[in-house]
C-alpha cells in the first residue's frame, strides 16, 4: 500500500510561529538568514498569505514550514514531522491510498534490472562514529588544551568524557572513506555531499570532539570549531536528531538528586568536573516532550546562558516539565556569561 500523509495541521501553523520557535530572530516579517551568511541586513523574508519563507541573500533558500525545519536543524523529512509533533502537537496522519506502488524496470544490455530502492538519507552511525572518535587524539593542541581550561575542564573530565581532538580534516575524511565508503560516510552526517556523495567533512579545520554516549556506543558527536570567522562555533552532525548529552548519567541515579540542564555540552563537563550532575541539551526546538519522564524522579535546575537566547531556552524547557505538573528551578546568570565562565571564575559550584 502507498502510504501518504495529511499534512494540513502543519500547513496551518503560522511560518513565523515556526521560525520564532526556532530560534530565529524575527522583526516584521524580517530575519537574518540562519545560513550565516548575513552580515548587516536581513535576507530571510516571511510571507505571512502564502506561509512561505525565502531568503534573498547569497544561500537563496527557500520554502515552507517543513522546508524550514530541515534547512534550519539538517532533518529528513521524516525527522521534521516528528519536530512538528513534539513542538507543535501536530498530528500528521498516515492514510493508505489501498494502491499498489508503480514499479519500473529498466532494461539494460538486453536484461531487465530491478529498481534500487532509495535508502534514508540520514542515520545514526554509532559504529561509525565510535570508530572515528577513537581514531582521533586525545586533546593535546594548545588551542583545545587552553579551551579546556579556559572552561574549569579538568584532565579526569576530559578523558571520562572522552573529548578527542581532530587536527587534519583532509586526512581524516580520507580514512573514513577508505573505513566505510562513499555512502556510509554521507549518511552518517558526518559529511558535506553533492548528489548524495560526500565531498568534504563538515568540520574543515582543527576541531574539539564531544561523543554522545549510549553506554558504550557513540551515538553522535558535536563539534568546537576555533576559525577567526567560523559560521558556528559548535556544528552538529548534519539530518541526525539530536540527542540529550550524558544521558546516561541518570540510568543508575537515586531518585531526588539534583540534575542541571544545560544549554550546551562543555558546560556539562565543567559541571560534572565540579562534582555536579548535568546533562546537556543542543537548543531548546531539540528538547524533545517524550524526555521530561526521564527526569521525574529528580530535581530539576534548568541552566541558561546569560543573554536573551539563554533566558528564552530556559523559559522553553521549564515549560515541557510543567506541563507536566513538574515544578523546575531556573537559575539566572550573570549577562553574558554561561555555566564554563562563572565556574572558570570564581572555581566553585555554588
Amino acid at each position: 500500500m502507498n502510504a501518504k500523509s495529511d499534512l494540513s495541521p502543519i500547513k496551518q501553523i503560522p511560518i513565523i510561529e515556526v521560525a520564532k520557535r526556532l530560534g530565529i530572530e524575527v522583526r516584521g516579517t524580517k530575519a537574518m538568514c540562519f545560513m550565516g551568511h548575513d552580515k548587516a541586513s536581513p535576507s530571510l523574508s516571511f510571507s505571512i498569505n502564502y506561509n512561505t519563507w525565502r531568503c534573498f541573500g547569497a544561500c537563496g533558500k527557500h520554502g515552507d514550514a517543513i522546508n524550514l525545519v530541515m534547512e534550519k536543524e539538517g532533518l529528513d523529512f521524516n525527522a521534521a514531522l516528528e519536530w512538528f509533533s513534539n513542538n507543535f502537537n501536530a498530528d500528521v496522519k498516515r492514510q493508505f491510498s489501498g494502491q499498489r506502488k508503480r514499479t519500473c524496470s529498466i532494461k539494460q544490455n538486453n536484461a531487465m534490472v530491478a529498481p534500487v530502492q532509495k535508502q534514508s538519507e540520514f542515520f545514526s552511525d554509532s559504529e561509525l562514529y565510535t570508530w572515528f572518535v577513537n581514531k582521533c587524539a586525545f586533546v593535546s593542541n594548545p588551542v583545545g588544551v587552553n579551551y579546556l581550561e579556559s572552561h574549569g575542564i579538568s584532565d579526569v573530565a576530559a578523558s571520562r568524557f572522552n573529548l578527542r581532538q581532530m587536527s587534519s580534516p583532509a586526512r581524516a575524511f580520507r580514512m573514513l572513506l577508505q573505513q566505510w565508503g562513499e555512502d556510509r560516510v554521507f549518511r552518517s552526517g558526518i559529511a558535506w555531499g553533492r548528489d548524495g556523495k560526500p565531498i568534504s567533512l563538515i568540520w574543515g579545520s582543527y576541531a574539539l570532539l564531544f561523543p554522545f554516549y549510549d553506554e558504550v556506543k557513540i551515538t553522535y558527536i558535536q563539534a568546537r570549531m576555533f576559525e577567526k570567522e567560523p559560521k558556528a562555533k559548535f556544528l552538529n552532525l548534519r539530518g541526525i536528531t539530536k540527542p540529550l548529552f550524558n544521558a546516561d548519567r541518570l540510568k543508575s541515579l537515586p531518585a531526588g538528586q539534583t540534575v542541571h540542564l544545560c544549554e550546551g555540552v562543555p558546560d556539562v563537563v565543567s559541571l560534572e568536573s565540579k562534582g555536579l550532575i548535568a546533562l546537556g541539551v543542543l537548543g531548546a526546538t531539540s528538547f524533545r516532550t517524550e524526555w521530561v519522564d526521564r527526569f521525574l524522579k529528580f530535581k530539576v535546575v534548568v541552566l541558561g546562558d546569560g543573554d536573551e537566547g539563554g533566558a528564552k531556552f530556559a523559559k522553553d524547557i521549564s515549560k515541557y516539565f510543567i506541563d507536566r505538573g513538574k515544578p523546575v528551578q531556573c537559575m539566572t546568570l550573570p549577562k553574558g556569561k554561561d555555566v564554563s565562565d562563572v565556574l572558570a571564575q570564581d572555581g566553585s559550584a555554588k
